[in-house]
């Protein structure tokens, strides 16, 4: 009998290679009947050993004759393996790797093989608009519907002309923000030439507003606003409960797709058609193409169908009913003013009359829009190339207007992009759009031509993955027109001191500006989190003024900050008017 060097596998004496990993048992003395395995690292011992030569486990701790564990013998040395068994090894595992992408290209590429002509023409065009349309509307609802943002800004600002720039050098506008869904706090500052002018503290917690304009008076003043309310005007309120709704991306995504869903239902085996190895001409990007078309042509049936489970929808969707409250919340309102707030309207029974008499609409006219879309001759063509979405037309029979997108090339290596609208041949407007996208990383340009042939543009490059605090990508844009003598950009780059530079800058005509300047740079620099916090002074407890004492605190106030304000920016206002 021989053990495996190797694995510790037993072995007939006739056997050349070990059955189990392939190592070669040629010339191999069978083990001798004495000797003994180290059970930690499966080295062969000597029959006096006390302790393994290898790892130094005690013998007491070592079993005889008999074949040392897998798992422990891989740390022993191994002899040299023969190149014909490493050889069988590893084409087994390229077979093995080769199978499971088999498999994996199967379940992703095969499915979308085999889908229907109706599936095709609503999945591709999915994927090209709407999956990355609704990603975005989700990240947005997000960011916004938090209701949180928190930033220290710094706003400078200096121009092409010496005589105004005297007065901005060393000026700015500095502003301290920290807000969330309950509360926010607020610190402003106007510094002129290097001297503070103005600064204003403002804060909001739960029912409780405070202020405090220390250049203009050394108190620091808050109060509570449903006190406030009832000395003022003698109404009950009770504002500590308000605050902003809390918005999902996720949900509000969902809702709209599963709509697009329903109004997508249109589409059927019946009213779409495939036609092969056709010639098809992209007029704006002047490219001829071959590929297969995808041509829509609904029925009335079909439309009156999708309209009235599109109604049906809408009676019984208690999810859209739920999402619309949460943005509104009336219990919230009701119980901070009052049930007299909705004067006596139930809203939650006025938004249900709202989605019904919707519902009773789509109904009552959806046989006259099914029939009026199926005599219009309605049609909307698909174009593939390769696999590829290279057209789609949308046009009736009884009129000459056409709306068209054509596409060439990938992302990764230059995408050009149309998209217009003609009537009578001529082109009415159109937006051309030129781009390369890797990652979240991209660059190119947009133009928009309206008719009479102006043009609005936009070029940019940028990376969506780096967002300032401002929620803008990092990169460069820039605005132009061929009607404008001038042009706008922004830059957007990180400081490497904790903040976001914006830097706007605008080229113009002086003619338009009186002739005072030809150029305007604004900065904005932005922190990542704000430094705000409240005054280091006693506040004082305003909530039981009378109106005429608010009416005579905010005048005094008023009247400070004006005179202040127009004594020490007069200067600059003459000086930029050329004065």
């Amino acid at each position: 009998m021989k053990i495996c060097p190797n694995c510790g596998r037993q072995a007939q004496d006739a056997d050349t290679f070990c059955l189990k990993c392939g190592t070669t048992l040629a010339n191999q003395p069978a083990p001798d009947k004495e000797s003994i395995f180290c059970i930690n690292c499966g080295e062969r011992l000597p029959p006096d050993s006390a302790f393994c030569v290898n790892c130094g486990t005690p013998v007491h701790q070592v079993s005889t004759p008999q074949a040392p564990s897998p798992s422990k013998v891989q740390t022993a040395e191994k002899p040299p393996v023969d190149p014909k068994a490493r050889k069988r090894k590893i084409t087994i595992g390229i077979v093995a790797a080769a199978a499971v992408a088999a498999v994996v290209a199967g379940v992703l590429v095969i499915p979308s093989l085999f889908q229907s002509p109706a599936k095709q023409f609503v999945s591709r065009q999915q994927e090209l608009f709407l999956d990355r349309a609704l990603a975005a509307f989700e990240e947005g609802v997000d960011t916004f519907g938090t209701g949180q943002f928190s930033s220290d800004l710094t706003i400078t600002a200096n121009t092409d002309s010496s005589v105004i720039n005297e007065y901005l050098r060393d000026s700015s506008i500095g502003l301290k923000l920290d807000l969330d869904q309950n509360s926010f706090q607020a610190d402003a500052s106007l510094t002129l030439m290097g001297s503070p002018i103005l600064s204003g503290y403002l804060s909001y917690d739960q029912g409780r507003a405070s202020f405090y304009l220390p250049e203009i008076q050394d108190t620091y003043y808050t109060l509570d606003l449903s006190d406030t309310i009832r000395t003022v005007s003698g109404q009950e309120v009770d504002l500590s409960g308000l605050t902003l709704p809390q918005l999902s991306g996720k949900e509000w995504r969902s809702l709209i797709q599963s709509y697009l869903d329903l109004v997508c239902a249109v589409v059927t085996e019946e009213n779409v058609t495939v036609d092969k190895d056709v010639f098809f001409y992209l007029s704006h990007l002047g490219e001829e193409c071959k590929g297969t078309r995808y041509r829509f042509q609904p029925k009335a049936e079909d439309v009156e169908r999708m309209l009235r489970t599109l109604a049906q929808s809408l009676r019984e969707d208690d999810n859209l009913r739920e999402l619309i409250l949460k943005v509104v919340n009336p219990d919230m309102l009701t119980e901070a003013f009052g049930p007299d707030i909705f004067q006596g309207y139930d809203l939650e029974a006025q938004l249900d009359d709202a989605l019904l008499s919707l519902a009773d609409e789509l109904e009552r006219y959806a046989a006259d829009i099914g029939r009026q879309v199926e005599e219009s001759g309605f049609t909307w063509d698909l174009y593939l190339e390769g696999g590829e979405v290279r057209m789609i037309q949308l046009y009736t029979s009884q009129s000459d207007s056409v709306v068209a997108y054509e596409c060439l090339g990938r992302e990764a290596d230059g995408r050009e992009e149309a998209f217009y609208v003609t009537a009578y041949g001529e082109t009415q407007l159109s937006v051309n759009h030129t781009y390369t996208k890797k990652g979240t990383a991209s660059n190119g340009t947009l133009d928009v031509t309206v008719p009479y042939g102006n043009v609005f543009g936009l070029s940019y490059d940028m990376d969506t993955g780096k967002k300032s605090p401002l929620g803008i990508p990092q990169g460069s844009f820039r605005i132009y027109s061929d009607q404008i003598s001038g042009s706008l950009s922004l830059e957007v780059a990180d400081t490497g001191r904790g903040s976001v530079e914006h830097t706007l800058r605008l080229q113009i005509d002086p003619s338009y500006v009186g002739g005072t300047f030809g150029s305007l740079t604004v900065t904005i620099d932005a922190t990542e989190t704000s430094s705000v916090k409240a005054p280091a002074v006693l506040p004082q407890d305003i909530s039981s003024y009378s109106y005429d004492e608010y009416g005579a605190l905010f005048q005094e106030l008023g009247d400070a900050v004006y005179q202040d304000l127009i004594r020490n920016l007069e200067p600059l206002i003459y000086s930029s008017y050329g004065w």
